[in-house]
């Protein structure tokens, strides 16, 4: 596959270079993309392969509670918190039972949470992605130099510095 190391240079260029908004806004993006992956292998019948994209949508999920910061703004981050469990709670109910619908009401509260973060995103004027794809040509590459200019906005509740769950673009 040749387009695959220039997909993975663009991906790791987007992680590089994005501002925390944006970083969890593509963060939710994976989360629903590996848990339509999961309804999808379910609908065929392989269960591994669905187990795989499970794992990946719960990193994605851990990585998305792990960055929230209640010193800041403790009130909307336990709603959020709340919000991140319940989504779990489905998931790792869908998983025990490969239950479509359950797989479905996860996708469509991180749907919501998907838009509300690209509304963030614009209104913060960062670059959002379209809906759950992303342009994989080279040449759309941003400068690798390109720093975002977000830096006041830093220190909101949902930014916490470094991935700790060792999110990275490879994974």
């Amino acid at each position: 596959m040749a387009h695959r190391p220039a997909h993975n240079a663009y991906f790791e260029s987007q992680v590089l270079t994005a501002s925390p908004q944006k970083l969890r806004l593509m963060a939710i993006d994976g989360a629903i993309r590996f848990a339509r992956q999961a309804a999808e292998h379910w609908r065929q019948e392989r269960i591994y392969e669905g187990g795989e994209a499970v794992i990946g949508c719960q990193k994605l999920l851990i990585e998305l509670m792990s960055g929230l910061k209640p010193e800041l703004a403790p009130e909307l981050v336990s709603r959020v918190g709340s919000l991140y469990a319940y989504v779990s709670r489905l998931l790792n109910d869908a998983c025990r039972t490969r239950d479509q619908q359950k797989l479905a009401d996860m996708i469509e509260i991180l749907a919501i949470e998907r838009e509300t973060w690209r509304l963030v995103c614009e209104q913060l004027g960062a670059e959002t992605p379209p809906p759950s794809t992303a342009p994989h040509a080279p040449h759309l590459l941003p400068p690798l130099n390109h720093a975002p200019t977000m830096a006041p906005y830093r220190t909101g509740p949902f930014d916490r510095g470094e991935p700790a769950s060792g999110f990275t673009a490879s994974a």
